[in-house]
């Protein structure tokens, strides 16, 4: 079957801090032959870390493709996420920040279903939000149209833009 769908784990050396818990929380929740995971860093190599967890050694799965995007300012995360986008060759790539740790596991067929929906109706992105209250004057509008039991909001037309860090899918 076609790659149509990665993982982009997105982050800085900087935050390193944060990363022990999303390799820890990938393992337990992502399906990795399903969807690749690619892990977008600086300079540190991943494959010569290991984290104690309560006693137990915690390598990043070697399954994880990690792409270098190399050292910047702090101005640089435009240039860094570039590259890693630029790395990866699936048509839609499902991004996320190192602290953004799966509580869940994610159902296969749901994310297989999104694709397929956003193809349908030339999506360039998917929005992941349990709820969208935070964000006052950004205006959503329900549509006849569900995805694993959950109504598809779209937004409205016009100066109602709004980017943000959270965990979205991007043709």
């Amino acid at each position: 079957m076609e790659n149509n769908l990665s993982l982009l784990v997105h982050t800085c050396d900087h935050y390193e801090k944060f990363w022990a818990g999303m390799f820890c929380t990938l393992d337990f929740y992502w399906d990795y032959d399903s969807f690749p995971v690619y892990f977008a860093n600086e300079e540190k190599p991943i494959s010569e870390m290991s984290w104690d967890i309560k006693g137990h050694e915690l390598r990043p799965n070697p399954k994880i493709k990690q792409i270098l995007t190399g050292k910047t300012d702090k101005n640089g995360f435009s240039d860094r996420f570039i590259k890693a986008v630029s790395g990866i060759d699936s048509k839609w790539i499902l991004y996320i920040q190192e602290d953004m740790w799966l509580r869940r596991n994610i159902d296969s067929s749901i994310l297989k279903d999104l694709i397929k929906y956003a193809d349908e109706k030339n999506a360039d992105s998917i929005k992941l939000h349990f709820k969208i209250y935070y964000y006052d004057s950004y205006i959503l509008e329900p549509t006849e149209d569900f995805i694993g039991g959950l109504r598809v909001l779209k937004h409205s037309q016009g100066e109602n833009l709004l980017l943000s860090h959270n965990a979205t899918i991007w043709r």
